[in-house]
């Protein structure tokens, strides 16, 4: 069935509201940089389904991806705690977090210049990873987590590895395969 034929068949039985059409449309465009134009898509959303909180979850994202922290949290406060708890709830909880981990450190281009200074400095190493997790840079977050825990597994009592299942399992909802190979890596790591 392909996914036209599923959205008609959805709506027949009410389950796929008119706002998700709008909320795809967002989510296209934002992707597409057109993040203005999402924004006005999910308000109309908002307007014509004001039940529909996968709408308000979905501006939060943007909110988050566009560095307006504040409006993000103070909208997700309101969420019902059945969103809150939900899957992309989590995750959304895991990128605030993290934001504001991120806001609390010297910043990417100051923790760079240390490392380049020093590479065994694994505070440095470790705050640069959670900039880059708020920038949404998991891979390199995740090399650099890989790097402290290979060097100094017992560093902050474990921090590097917990950060790692940590943002894992933040990424598990969106990207099933790279949280897998994640998983994996780090048992490999563990079990070698």
């Amino acid at each position: 069935m392909h996914e036209e034929e599923l959205r008609v068949l959805l709506k027949g039985l009410g389950v796929f509201r008119a706002s998700d059409e709008l909320r795809i449309l967002a989510r296209e465009k934002h992707m597409a940089g057109d993040t203005p134009g999402a924004i006005l898509l999910l308000t109309q959303a908002i307007q014509e389904d004001s039940g529909n909180t996968r709408v308000a979850m979905d501006m939060v994202q943007i909110f988050i991806d566009t560095g307006q922290l504040d409006q993000a949290q103070g909208l997700f406060i309101k969420l019902p705690d059945k969103d809150k708890e939900s899957e992309m709830g989590k995750s959304l909880i895991g990128q605030l977090t993290f934001a504001d981990l991120a806001a609390s450190t010297a910043g990417i281009e100051a923790l760079t210049a240390r490392l380049a200074e020093d590479a065994s400095n694994h505070s440095a190493r470790f705050d640069l990873a959670v900039c880059q997790v708020s920038d949404h840079d998991y891979d390199g977050a995740m090399e650099q987590l890989f790097t402290v825990l290979n060097q100094e597994p017992d560093f902050k009592e474990g921090a590097a590895r917990e950060m790692i299942i940590t943002i894992t399992n933040m990424l598990a909802p969106n990207d099933h395969q790279l949280a897998a190979d994640y998983r994996r890596r780090l048992a490999n790591l563990m079990n070698g």
